[in-house]
């Protein structure tokens, strides 16, 4: 499976770990363009919350990938969240890194 890794900040990261964020939006440039054409669908994309160890990092799998049209996410990717695959140094109870 393709992988792409990116950041995400920490209330986007807790919301996917708790399953209520179902889809992560990125801006519509060449940076995502460029990396969204080399991959497959499904994919794997790990997000990485913070910089200094332990890092939280998030695993998930991107069924398919959208623009969607409404005036509120215009110009974004719609990044479609099956399932979370796997998840390191957070802390599910608390909602915070361990």
């Amino acid at each position: 499976m393709d992988t792409i890794t990116t950041t995400l900040a920490r209330q986007w990261f807790a919301e996917i770990v708790a399953g209520t964020k179902r889809v992560e939006y990125r801006d519509i440039k060449p940076y995502w363009s460029t990396r969204l054409k080399r991959v497959k669908t499904p994919f794997r994309l790990v997000l990485r919350n913070g910089m200094t160890p332990p890092i939280p990092v998030l695993h998930v799998r991107i069924d398919r990938v959208t623009r969607p049209t409404g005036k509120a996410h215009r110009g974004n990717y719609a990044l479609h969240i099956g399932r979370v695959l796997k998840v390191e140094h957070w802390d599910r109870k608390r909602q915070r890194p361990k």
